[in-house]
């Protein structure tokens, strides 16, 4: 499991993990500590991080830019664990 948080004004928790040959992405985000997004996905490869990242805006550019932000330490710190 690979795990990373970033804190800017909002709380973003994401997490990649293994399971029976499966990759599965999950990010959860709050702000004033609320849950606003809750994001979870099954990935191919990880490649697919990079497709999630330019997707359109999710909640406004505040929190947008932490979870961007957020994906990009998790597929970071990925490609610096890869052989």
């Amino acid at each position: 499991m690979t795990k990373v948080e970033v804190s800017q004004g909002v709380y973003v928790l994401c997490e990649l993990r293994e399971e029976n040959g499966a990759i599965f992405l999950e990010c959860n985000l709050r702000r004033q500590g609320r849950l606003g997004l809750k994001l979870h996905e099954k990935l191919k490869d990880m490649r697919e991080i990079e497709e999630i990242m330019r997707r359109p805006r999710w909640l406004g550019e505040e929190s947008d830019r932490a979870l961007r932000r957020a994906l990009s330490l998790l597929l970071e710190k990925v490609r610096a664990n890869e052989p």
